[in-house]
């Protein structure tokens, strides 16, 4: 019967020490291959009910298409109301930035133009996104000014490949980005399609 206990002890004191070990482990390789994000402050947060209404309030602002842009048949064609960009998108942005030591993004509010030549235009939107608003993403890096002050201002430069920019700015040796959405009917910018629910844009549904 000792014997038995012994034989016991032993294998639960190796279990013990065997899953001990294994939890250092685990510890260990958390801690050196997962980078725990920044918390979002409280300050920024918008909680369901007041995002669905912000997105409401919008509506007037976002306003109509214009006739003559696409489609000159069919009148007041509601704007683009939200704009969807993936992942791998935004993943190769955030790589760029670090790479070229750039410090944020800043989004353009643009219009398509409404009338375009296909053969002539390079990048043409489809035709049915003529005329409607959509975002530009711009690299930016921190830039002192008024350096000599006693607490110098800062800003966020739009860097980008540009030779009047890179002309006077000899500090741009990289390239930076413009990147704009990619229209299409999986629901990157919406209206189109009228009804964007669907698309997956739960705060337009009424």
């Amino acid at each position: 019967m000792k014997k038995i206990f012994t034989l016991i002890f032993v294998a639960v004191t190796l279990m013990n020490l065997t899953a001990c070990k294994q939890n250092k482990q685990d510890a260990t390789v958390k801690g050196t291959t997962t980078v725990s994000p920044d918390p979002i402050p409280d300050s920024v947060l918008v909680d369901y009910p007041t995002a669905k209404k912000y997105v409401g309030n919008y509506a007037s602002h976002a306003g109509f298409v214009d006739d003559k842009a696409g489609y000159p048949s069919v009148a007041k064609r509601p704007d683009t109301r939200c704009i969807w960009f993936s992942k791998e998108r935004l993943k190769q942005m955030v790589t760029t930035l670090e790479s070229e030591g750039g410090d944020g993004v800043r989004f353009y509010l643009i219009t398509y133009d409404n009338q375009y030549n296909k053969t002539a235009t390079k990048n043409c939107p489809d035709k049915q996104y003529w005329g409607y608003n959509t975002l530009l993403m711009v690299s930016t890096k921190d830039s002192i000014i008024n350096k000599t002050a006693v607490h110098p201002d800062t800003l966020h430069q739009d860097y980008y490949t540009n030779e009047v920019v890179a002309a006077k700015r000899g500090s741009v040796k990289k390239p930076g980005f413009i990147v704009g959405a990619t229209p299409s009917n999986r629901g990157e910018l919406c209206p189109p399609p009228s009804a964007c629910p669907p698309t997956g844009a739960t705060l337009l549904a009424d």
